[in-house]
């Protein structure tokens, strides 16, 4: 069986391009193991993200080449958590 690199889903055995995505197929790709269960947003680490952006922006620099789809949802909450506690201390001090 073959997998989408990109989207994760099950590709006939003699597809040039995913139906789903549009992805180019470059052979042969097991769904087990960083394809579908690595690259999937964590809840907690885009907690921890949102509530310590330092740490959201190491995660994101770390995990953007391995896992994009999740490295990019750390991203979001760390600049979010970062822009919140910027707006908070600004108002805070006045």
């Amino acid at each position: 069986m073959k997998y989408c690199t990109h989207c994760g889903k099950e590709l006939m055995d003699e597809a040039v391009v995913c139906m789903n995505c549009g992805c180019a197929v470059n052979g042969a790709n097991s769904i087990k193991g960083a394809i579908a269960g690595d690259d999937v947003p964590n809840g907690g680490l885009n907690i921890l993200s949102f509530f310590i952006p330092l740490a959201g922006l190491i995660m994101f620099c770390t995990m953007q080449g391995r896992t994009p789809r999740k490295a990019k949802q750390i991203g979001i909450f760390a600049l979010v958590g970062f822009v919140i506690n910027l707006v908070l201390i600004v108002a805070l001090s006045i």
